[in-house]
């Protein structure tokens, strides 16, 4: 009876944990794994699949967060996001973050010669995630407002706040796909797709914070109706198509032979 108790508190705990401490989802992780997939050459996605190892990519996308609740993966709670108050800039320093969790994760697979192949995959996935936190524009948002989850909003009469309603509410409810995402890559000419694969992750920051002006145009009432949806769906469409975008060009980079 009493191992029957635990069992349901640890599901209890599980269930309470909120899902706005995520930054897209579970659809929009999938996504950008997916598209950044999608646009790999035939190589490189050799190279993924051997690492994976039997993972999907919408596990891949999701697993550092499925893994929030393992206490093995503790020193990792920091690395999906960096805090920037409004009007300041990003100031290199050593404190885990986004960016510095990225980069490394970058460099050990560039370098991976040394590693197992469980560490490159472990190395792996954390690219896979991060750069889709990357590119929600809540996760380098403010800290004052801890991204967007201490503004409680109404979403078209429910109930939610506003990170949740970037990184779930918006993708799910208008029932976004990967075709709406890659629909918007014609968008671009060659010259802006080679740009945007340019990798560096300090200046990648710099186009979802110059969002955050939209994600916090909501009424005095803090009520998302459906004109804010409108006007911000193809803004999440395209983040998402550039996250898995960069994602190609990390993986093409890191596995290049």
């Amino acid at each position: 009876m009493k191992k029957i108790t635990s069992l349901l508190w640890v599901l209890l705990i599980c269930i309470s944990i909120p899902n706005n401490l995520y930054a897209w989802g579970k659809k929009g992780h999938a996504l950008v794994a997916e598209i950044g997939y999608t646009l790999l050459d035939s190589n490189t996605k050799l190279q993924v699949v051997k690492y994976l190892d039997g993972m999907s990519l919408s596990e891949a996308g999701n697993w550092m967060d499925n893994m929030r609740s393992d206490p093995r993966y503790e020193y990792m709670k920091q690395w999906h996001y960096v805090n920037i108050e409004k009007g300041n800039q990003y100031e290199e320093t050593k404190e885990d973050n986004i960016i510095n969790a990225l980069n490394a994760a970058i460099g050990k697979l560039k370098n991976r010669q040394s590693l197992s192949d469980e560490e490159v995959k472990k190395n792996l996935l954390v690219v896979f995630h991060l750069v889709g936190d990357l590119h929600q524009p809540l996760h380098v948002g403010y800290g004052s407002d801890k991204g967007g989850n201490a503004i409680q909003v109404k979403y078209l009469d429910n109930s939610s706040n506003l990170h949740r309603v970037w990184d779930t509410d918006i993708i799910e409810g208008e029932k976004i796909t990967i075709n709406d995402c890659l629909l918007l890559y014609k968008n671009f000419d060659s010259a802006e797709i080679a740009q945007l694969k340019a990798i560096n992750v300090e200046r990648w920051i710099r186009e979802p914070r110059s969002l955050l002006q939209n994600v916090y145009a909501i009424q005095d009432n803090n009520v998302i109706d459906q004109a804010y949806v409108d006007k911000n769906k193809k803004i999440i469409e395209q983040q998402l198509l550039i996250a898995g975008l960069r994602l190609s060009a990390v993986l093409e980079y890191v596995f290049k032979s």
